[in-house]
């Protein structure tokens, strides 16, 4: 079952071929995404880690869609956002965040199956880890990473990562429950939601959808840099800005689910995300 009462960190140490679940109470004020991945990049910055991450509503409800990318770079911070479905599996996995630290002396693929980790060899078929319908491939050519073998990020950070630390593929399959207390004002927020999407600046096409996404856009392949910090602690798409920013229901989604943020809390992430970059800094 989700626990959505503290943020559950997936820590892997791809040297040692250890890995282990952590859960932490007192990161609930970072919300999530670039908040969170901010955070655990200054408890881990010694160790190199590569951190992916979600939001609350990720996994829940329309166009929060994208998943939370932090990293170093020449030790210049970057904070990436990525398509497809790796937000929906993390967040079915149970799972806030997952850390990948230090370096493997041989070509690993990682499997991830709920909180679980397998470690497999260079020569291993990624196409035959996980399960088929509740997982998400992550591909490494050796020149682009994919997502869902078509999203991708804008750059080649996330490529020059995995070839530091010997990265081949990472499979995730989440299979864990959550169901919201109030299913039927949960269903009616998500349509209110669903009905606002000639508010995102992108229009419907015929590509692949990020999860709980019906647009198809053909701007959502490449993923995004930077932008507005609480969408980006949501992790929610770019191109739906006007819904995320919109306090109101951000509210709306974060009760329904269960969550006890507060006004507050909102009003003091950027001065956390702030005072963390500082601090890595």
């Amino acid at each position: 079952m989700i626990d959505i009462t503290a943020k559950k960190v997936l820590i892997i140490d791809v040297d040692k071929k250890e890995y282990n679940a952590k859960t932490f109470t007192d990161l609930n004020k970072f919300l999530g995404g670039t908040g969170l991945g901010l955070k655990l990049l200054e408890m881990f910055v010694d160790e190199n880690p590569l951190i992916f991450s979600v939001g609350p509503l990720n996994g829940f409800f329309p166009f929060a869609s994208k998943s939370s990318i932090v990293l170093t770079n020449d030790g210049v911070v970057e904070d990436l956002y990525l398509g497809g479905s790796i937000s929906t599996r993390l967040k079915f996995a149970g799972l806030d965040a997952l850390i990948i630290k230090k370096t493997s002396d041989n070509k690993t693929i990682i499997e991830i199956k709920n909180s679980e980790v397998y470690f497999h060899n260079e020569g291993t078929d990624i196409q035959s880890l996980g399960l088929t319908g509740k997982r998400c491939l992550i591909e490494f050519d050796g020149k682009k990473v994919l997502s869902d073998q078509y999203f991708t990020t804008p750059d080649d950070y996330l490529e020059k990562i995995f070839t530091e630390k010997n990265i081949g593929g990472i499979s995730i399959t989440g299979t864990e429950i959550f169901s919201p207390k109030n299913f039927d004002e949960y269903k009616k927020i998500y349509s209110e939601i669903l009905e606002r999407k000639d508010e995102l600046r992108v229009l419907e096409g015929n590509y692949p959808s990020c999860s709980n996404c019906p647009m198809g856009c053909g701007k959502s392949k490449v993923g995004e840099i930077g932008g507005n910090i609480l969408v980006n602690s949501l992790v929610a798409c770019q191109f739906a800005d006007k819904i995320y920013t919109d306090i109101g229901t951000v509210f709306s989604c974060l009760n329904v689910l269960g969550y006890d943020y507060t006004h507050e809390d909102i009003e003091n992430l950027p001065g956390l995300i702030e005072e963390t970059i500082k601090n890595i800094s």
